[in-house]
């Protein structure tokens, strides 16, 4: 849920003094990746960013964190909510989308800054109050960006202390601008403008330099003092009250300041100390103050450290510096009220429709019982992607209290597996199991054996996720041995069109033969449960392993299965799934009609329409499909649309996407980018350890070095492929790639045969044959004469085709030869025709193979 007022730049009321020495300072940060500025509290940092922002020509991205900030979901949906909401270009869904597709947070990140380099200006953004900031994930995500940041993009911090970032490695590399609090002290003659301004106050030149000693330049300090003074007071009156003070200076005049307040505002002053934002009703309903929207005016009206946070000034916060001021007055003077104001706070929002912020409320009030019945109403919410609040605030209540409630404390365990603290979770699971064993009396019969299934559960999916998969197994088994019906955790922590990234941890990805070994026994035991979401999966890919393995029939009728249980239960994502995965078997059987008609009514689906990710995949399968067909409008429109480019970071997620995007490269001739961007994707796929992919890869490897006319080096990569897949039975991974592959494979075949080959893996020729035989009959190189062909292209059409090798685009080999795009457009039509191919990447193929180079 994204709050809108944290994406608010503050404003202040008050008159300004101008810095312009740290304007310029901080205009110098848009010549460097990182601008950092560290200053304890009231030194200015918020309202210094704030008002620089209105000086620039150009939008900012701004989010003011806080505690909750640190669930690193929330806080990378706020970062990209500003991103949005500032640079309306910015494309939100591509980059969200990756937020379920990978635990880790690293594919969102890559696509992260694959968005930003598509900003076409110069972009700031801005994270105040980053010291709330303590989850080592999010450090890990902001180095990971600030290290791939693009040159146009300027990230500002605003901090109390250091965060845990390469800071000396930024610095090295002339990325960073510092600004620290000896930085921010106001001077001389910023004091004398400042007390002008907002005290109407000539000060002397001493009475400055008292003032400047005593502050030590530090602005809070002498907003507070000029608070404090009652009318008519002259500036010598505030020096006498400064003496004999240092930095506790602002306890002091804190004091001050609040005991010329009526005894109605000190109270709302000291009751809404609690609220992190407020709002008039919210005010009211914690003080029991009628008007408590205009003592908010008020408060704001005089600059009394109010922050707005919006623009129609309906919501605010406190300094934080006065915040804290008022929560240790109200602790002293009314210790009895701070349970009782936290439960009034936490039942308004709550009552309002902001339930995680009545969560803290009631926390806070230490009313477990309360916050664990908000809590468990909105889980299912937060299993989505917000595992590490869940794990916070599951944290903070006591494990006598969850040992009572067994599904809570299951969703505890599983939340900090889920948001990273792993080691955690094994204590707390070892903690339960012994607290079963030794307290199993305390419990009902029937709350003893949800624990005693759950934690059997939790092992399960733990090892699933973590891919060991042979205890999946083990543990699926004792699960579903204690709670035949399966119903634990149905959906785990689905989206509303049930989706996860569990259901993106497919184990054919790693192995056929493991798959088999898997998938088959996990199948047997879930199957008759009533967790349908994850029979599905199976089916998906158990449906994958067969389809490799060329066993259509088998591969269609697991596939029907996934899908007709996504259309049972009115699962968007399964239904989506499956439908692709159904078209493209029926296309591959040359059934393209009902292919077509599968992807027609997948595109009548409305809620496919709205839903990024799954339009994404639809998207994608079209272009696969217009690739292995040789079809240039599909692909044309996929790439127009996705915007991918081959210097790209690589999400994980999107590895297929690449791919294809490397295959549509080398097609057009574009065959160094293609090549690069296919040893970047076949890295990624061995860090990940997905097989598939990486055979995969090397036929793509292969095929571009083919185009290179590089055949030794072609024919090492295609072998080393058919070394990892021969005993695993791939074969759709080879024969997918179309006609032109063939013809790699059948050279293979004769240079093994010829004995001009010794091959470095074992590798059965019988195999290779086998994989040849699916492919059309090949038409012999001997049958068309090289002179033949050669005689067939004209003068201008050797000209286009040499240029259509050297990578250019049709635009731009219409410039070099200073002729119209219909017009190259019709000699490779032409080339085509002659070379009786149907694309850009069979034409080079065939000529390559002629010796038309």
């Amino acid at each position: 849920m994204i709050i809108a007022t944290k994406l608010h730049i503050p404003r202040s009321r008050s008159p300004l003094v101008v810095r312009s020495r740290l304007t310029h300072r901080l205009h110098e940060g848009l010549d460097r990746a990182l601008t950092l500025i560290t200053a304890p509290a009231g030194y200015g940092k918020t309202t210094l960013l704030g008002e620089w922002v209105t000086t620039l020509e150009k939008p900012v991205a701004w989010v003011s964190l806080d505690q909750a900030d640190n669930d690193r979901m929330r806080f990378w949906a706020h970062t990209v909510a500003a991103l949005k909401q500032a640079y309306p270009s910015f494309d939100e869904q591509a980059v969200l989308r990756h937020a379920v597709e990978d635990p880790s947070g690293f594919s969102l990140i890559a696509t992260l800054v694959n968005g930003l380099h598509r900003i076409p200006q110069t972009t700031v953004l801005v994270w105040d109050d980053f010291h709330h900031i303590e989850e080592a994930s999010i450090f890990k995500g902001v180095t990971y960006l600030l290290e791939r940041l693009p040159s146009h993009v300027h990230l500002y911090l605003a901090s109390r202390n250091f965060p845990s970032l390469p800071l000396s490695r930024i610095r090295a590399g002339n990325g960073l601008n510092w600004l620290d609090a000896r930085d921010l002290r106001f001077s001389s003659d910023e004091t004398t403008e400042f007390f002008a301004k907002c005290g109407g106050m000539d000060m002397a030149i001493e009475d400055v330099a008292v003032v400047q000693k005593k502050t030590e330049g530090w602005v809070a300090a002498m907003r507070l003092a000029i608070l404090s003074l009652h009318e008519h007071a002259d500036p010598a009156s505030l020096v006498r009250k400064m003496a004999g003070t240092e930095r506790d200076i602002s306890d002091y005049f804190f004091d001050e300041v609040l005991s010329y307040q009526s005894e109605t505002m000190q109270q709302f002053l000291l009751q809404t100390s609690i609220l992190d934002r407020m709002t008039g009703e919210l005010c009211e309903a914690v003080t029991h103050i009628a008007e408590s929207d205009a003592y908010l005016q008020q408060l704001d009206r005089e600059s009394l450290f109010l922050v707005a946070l919006d623009e129609r000034r309906e919501w605010y916060r406190y300094h934080h510096l006065f915040q804290q001021f008022l929560k240790a007055h109200l602790k002293r003077r009314e210790p009895r009220r701070w349970k009782t104001l936290h439960m009034a706070a936490g039942e308004w929002l709550e009552a309002n429709g902001y339930p995680r912020e009545a969560v803290n409320h009631y926390l806070a009030a230490t009313s477990y019982e309360h916050a664990l019945s908000l809590i468990e109403a909105i889980t299912p919410e937060l299993m989505a992607n917000e595992w590490t609040t869940l794990c916070t605030w599951l944290s903070a209540i006591p494990d006598s209290l969850l040992f009572a409630r067994p599904m809570m404390l299951l969703t505890k365990l599983a939340s900090q597996y889920m948001s990273g603290h792993v080691e955690a979770a094994t204590v707390g699971y070892w903690r339960a199991v012994r607290r079963l064993e030794e307290d199993t009396a305390s419990l009902h019969p029937s709350e003893a054996e949800t624990l005693h299934a759950g934690l059997a559960f939790l092992t399960a999916f733990r090892t699933f996720l973590d891919r060991d998969f042979e205890y999946a197994v083990q543990f699926s088994k004792e699960y579903v041995e204690k709670q035949p019906e399966g119903n634990l955790f149905i959906g785990f922590g689905s989206d509303r069109d049930g989706y996860h990234p569990l259901w993106d941890i497919y184990v054919s990805d790693d192995g056929l033969r493991l798959a088999e070994q898997v998938v088959t026994p996990l199948l047997s035991i879930w199957s008759g449960t009533r967790n349908v979401y994850f029979v599905a999966h199976l089916y998906i890919d158990f449906g994958k392993m067969q389809y490799e393995r060329n066993r259509l029939v088998e591969a269609e009728k697991v596939m029907r299965q996934a899908y007709d249980i996504g259309r049972t239960h009115h699962n968007i994502s399964l239904m989506t799934i499956a439908a692709l995965w159904l078209a493209r078997i029926a296309a591959v059987q040359g059934d393209e009609e009902m292919a077509d008609d599968r992807l027609q009514e997948l595109a009548k689906l409305a809620s496919v329409k709205a839903n990024p990710n799954l339009s994404g995949k639809m998207a994608l399968f079209r272009a696969m499909q217009g690739w292995m067909r040789g079809e240039e409008k599909p692909m044309r429109q996929w790439l127009r649309k996705s915007g991918l480019r081959f210097q790209d970071e690589i999400p994980v997620s999107m590895i297929k996407e690449y791919d294809l995007l490397a295959a549509i490269l080398a097609e057009q001739g574009k065959i160094e980018e293609a090549a690069s961007l296919t040893e970047r994707l076949l890295f990624v796929a061995g860090e990940t350890r997905r097989q598939s992919d990486y055979i995969r890869l090397l036929v793509r490897k292969s095929r571009i070095f083919f185009l290179q006319g590089r055949i030794t080096e072609c024919m090492d990569v295609l072998e080393e492929a058919l070394a990892l897949a021969w005993p695993e039975g791939y074969i759709r991974t080879f024969v997918d790639e179309g006609n032109a592959f063939g013809q790699i494979l059948d050279r293979y075949i004769r240079l093994r045969q010829n004995q001009h080959r010794r091959p470095s893996h074992k590798v059965p020729l019988s195999y290779v044959k086998r994989l040849l035989r699916l492919f059309p009959p090949l038409e012999k190189e001997a049958s068309i004469p090289p002179e033949r062909t050669a005689v067939a292209l004209t003068a201008k059409e050797q000209c286009v085709l040499r240029l259509m090798g050297t990578g250019m685009s049709n635009k731009e080999i219409a410039l070099k030869l200073n002729v119209s795009l219909a017009t190259i457009k019709t000699h490779i039509n032409n080339i085509y025709g002659k070379l009786q191919t149907n694309n850009r990447l069979q034409a080079l193929e065939r000529a390559r193979t002629l010796q038309l180079f």
